[in-house]
C-alpha cells in the first residue's frame, strides 16, 4: 500500500463544538491524505467526536495525550505521519471542498518550500465576515522580509509544506505560547519563497475570542514578545536579513499591538480598545506614519 500524499495534522483541545465540522470538511477532500488529531489534554467530549469520525474514515487517527501545548502537539503529529507534504489544520477551521487537491497540484509542480492559498474569515457561528484576502499581502519576491513585518500567512490551514523543509528547520518551537506559528513560518521563509495559489480561498478561518493569539490584555504592551525574540536570535535569519532585521521586527511588534487592540474591539471591549489605541499612539508613534496599517486596522473594525 502506497503512502499518502499529504499529512494533515490537527491539534485539538476542548474543541467539541467545532472539531466535527472541521473533520467533515477534511473527509470531503478528493486528495490522497492521512490525518492525525492530537488530543491536547481535552476535558470535554472532543475525543468522542473524533472517535466517531475515525470509525467511519480510516484515513483519520487520533492520538490522546496530556496538555502539552499546540507546538508540541503539532510536533507529535509530525512524528506520527509520513507523507511528503504537510498541512497544519486548526480544530475549528474548515477546508473548502477542493483545497488539498489544488494545493497539492500546485506545490507538486514547483520547487518552492510551500504553497499558500487564500483564506476567508467566519464568525464563531460560521457566518462569513468581510475582509480582504491574505494573498493581497504577499509580495512577488523576498517573502522572508515581508513576513518579518506582517503575518501574511495568517493561518497554517492554508499552507501546504514540503516535509523535507520541515525536517531541515526542526518543526515548531515548543517554548513559545503565542506567535509560534509565525515564528515557524519565518524559518520556512528563510529556506525559500512560497508559491501562491490564486483563485478561490482554500480555508474558512474561524474568528473566536478564545482563539485570538494576541488579546490585548497583558500582551500588547509587552516589550519582549517571545516569538519576536526567537526570530531576532535566529542566526540564519540574521545572516539573510542583515542589519535591517531590528527595523523589520519593530514593524511586526507594531502590527501585533494593533491586532490586539482590534481583537478587543471586535470581541466587545470597545471602551478598553479605545483606551489602548490612545496609549498605543504614544507608545508606538511611528505606527501613525504607516497609512496602509492604519487603513487595514480601520477596515477590520467593520468585521
Amino acid at each position: 500500500m502506497s503512502a499518502p500524499a499529504i499529512s494533515v495534522i490537527i491539534p485539538a483541545r476542548n474543541a467539541v463544538d467545532f472539531i466535527g465540522a472541521t473533520l467533515d470538511s477534511l473527509t470531503a477532500q478528493s486528495a490522497d491524505f492521512e490525518a492525525v488529531v492530537i488530543d491536547d489534554g481535552s476535558t470535554d467530549a472532543t475525543a468522542d467526536v473524533v472517535n466517531e469520525q475515525t470509525a467511519r474514515d480510516p484515513r483519520i487517527r487520533m492520538i490522546p495525550g496530556p496538555a502539552t501545548g499546540v507546538s508540541a502537539a503539532r510536533n507529535a503529529g509530525l512524528a506520527e505521519t509520513t507523507a511528503p507534504f504537510v498541512l497544519f489544520l486548526d480544530a475549528d477551521d474548515l477546508l473548502t471542498p477542493d483545497a488539498l487537491d489544488r494545493l497539492h497540484q500546485t506545490l507538486s509542480a514547483t520547487d518552492q518550500v510551500a504553497v499558500l492559498g487564500g483564506i476567508y474569515r467566519i464568525a464563531e457561528d460560521g457566518t462569513p465576515l468581510p475582509g480582504d484576502s491574505n494573498l493581497q499581502l504577499v509580495p512577488p519576491t523576498n517573502h522572508l522580509k515581508s513576513l518579518l513585518q506582517k503575518n501574511f500567512v495568517v493561518n497554517g490551514g492554508a499552507l501546504l509544506i514540503r516535509r523535507t523543509v520541515i525536517d531541515r528547520i526542526g518543526g515548531y518551537n515548543p517554548n513559545l505560547a503565542y506567535g509560534e506559528d509565525w515564528e515557524f513560518w519565518c524559518r520556512l521563509a528563510d529556506q525559500g519563497n512560497f508559491e501562491t495559489l490564486p483563485g478561490a480561498p482554500v480555508l474558512a478561518y474561524r474568528q473566536r475570542a478564545s482563539g485570538a493569539n494576541y488579546l490585548a490584555r497583558g500582551s500588547v504592551f509587552a516589550r519582549n514578545v517571545h516569538c519576536i525574540q526567537a526570530v531576532a536570535q535566529n542566526t540564519s535569519i540574521q545572516k539573510a536579513v542583515g542589519p535591517n532585521l531590528r527595523k523589520l521586527l519593530r514593524a511586526r511588534q507594531i502590527d501585533i499591538f494593533w491586532s490586539g487592540v482590534r481583537s478587543e474591539y471586535q470581541f466587545g471591549a470597545r471602551a478598553r480598545a479605545l483606551s489602548l489605541a490612545l496609549r498605543g499612539i504614544v507608545l508606538y508613534p511611528d505606527s501613525v506614519a504607516r497609512p496602509q496599517l492604519a487603513l487595514r486596522f480601520l477596515r477590520s473594525l467593520a468585521r
